[in-house]
């Protein structure tokens, strides 16, 4: 009895100083991690690029042409409508979200086949009712069995929303998928979570897809495809006795309400994103700036444009998920010794990425690059 007393006890402080130490960092000498971090930058670089060295020129006496000026200019519009895009298709942290549970739903559709047009009706109120208006959609996807054909030609089939507003029925375009001959059925899919997202926000009873061939023209080779939960186009009826499994449904993933307080909360109180964390100064894992201007920090002369680049870091405590409840010894001795040089916490690291264009010169030859993963836009805890 003694003997499992003590036991008891030195679990009970084996326990305690795990807390400790995962509950305390020691503190951080900032301008050794911003050499650290202008080292690894040197490197990475030259690596990206494949150089032993440094070129030895000076840039700023080269003439650049206007053919690697205008092709600078465009890779960073690029760069910069991908980014905005990025922002407005994500409107929640979509690493907090991919952590929760998602409910599934699959709702299937009532098909009809009119003037060469598949279309696909779903009753918009019963989606509602059950995904639940307040829900936070996470993905929506149309998907359709498609028959096996002996024709020997590509397709391009062109998905519509066709949509009721103010009496008058108006067809939005979504997305065009070229269809190949295949020997066996498969299954085809469209990506259509904006679209129900919107029904969500809608009182229509119901809502509609449509997918067509892009060409109309009434020859042989604008054969559409087949669909099963259709009438063939040949004129049979085959297709309509089609088995449940098999007939177009549309499958739903989203986040139930009860959830989305603690997604929008943690999302407050992580505040991983550049526009939050440049203002602050808590010991979270965030985005911390740094500004590396290439003739000061790594002395090189070789680079014509930019002149340095926001690099940024991240740093920051991230928190412990398991509550001391659930850190059983087993557990922790069974990680330990599957991954014995892991760390049992969470690292603060890079999330969001953004590509590096530059202009730079090897012997007098203007080159333009794009570097892979060099701007740090935002961190995550894993």
């Amino acid at each position: 009895m003694e003997v499992l007393w003590m036991l008891l006890v030195l679990l009970v402080l084996h326990l305690s100083s795990l807390a400790m130490s995962l509950s305390t960092c020691k503190a951080v000498d900032m301008e050794e991690v911003r050499k650290r971090r202008i080292e690894a930058i040197r490197g990475q670089i030259l690596s990206k690029l494949k150089l032993d060295k440094t070129p030895d020129v000076d840039s700023e006496k080269m003439t650049v042409p206007s053919e690697a000026i205008f092709l600078y200019n465009s890779t960073l519009e690029v760069i910069r409508e991908k980014a905005t895009r990025e922002e407005e298709h994500v409107g929640h942290d979509q690493n907090i979200q991919d952590y929760y549970a998602k409910q599934v739903y699959r709702f299937e559709s009532i098909t009809e086949l009119e003037d060469h047009e598949f279309k696909f009706k779903f009753n918009a109120s019963h989606v509602r009712e059950n995904v639940g208006m307040n829900s936070l959609l996470h993905h929506a996807e149309l998907r359709m069995y498609k028959k096996q054909t002996d024709k020997n030609m590509d397709q391009r089939m062109e998905l519509f929303w066709k949509y009721q507003e103010n009496g008058t029925t108006h067809s939005r375009y979504l997305e065009s998928k070229y269809i190949t001959p295949v020997t066996d059925d498969e299954w085809m899919s469209f990506d259509v979570t904006k679209t129900v997202n919107e029904w969500l926000k809608r009182a229509e009873e119901n809502e509609q897809f449509g997918l067509q061939p892009a060409c109309k023209c009434p020859t042989p080779q604008a054969k559409d495809i087949d669909i099963e939960g259709f009438p063939a186009l040949r004129g049979d009826l085959a297709s309509l006795s089609s088995k449940e499994n098999t007939k177009p449904y549309l499958m739903i993933t989203s986040m139930p309400a009860e959830r989305i307080d603690t997604v929008t909360s943690s999302r407050k109180k992580r505040g991983v994103g550049q526009e939050y964390c440049f203002g602050n100064n808590g010991p979270n894992c965030c985005v911390k700036p740094l500004y590396i201007n290439f003739r000061k920090d790594l002395g090189w002369k070789w680079i014509h444009e930019p002149k340095g680049y926001e690099a940024n870091y991240c740093l920051g405590n991230c928190p412990y998920i398991w509550s001391m409840d659930t850190q059983y010894s087993k557990v922790l001795s069974l990680y330990n010794q599957n991954n014995p040089g892991a760390s049992i916490s969470p690292c603060c690291v890079p999330d969001v990425l953004e590509p590096l264009p530059i202009i730079y010169y090897v012997g007098r030859t203007a080159k333009v690059e794009q570097l892979s993963n060099m701007v740090v836009r935002s961190c995550n805890c894993s």
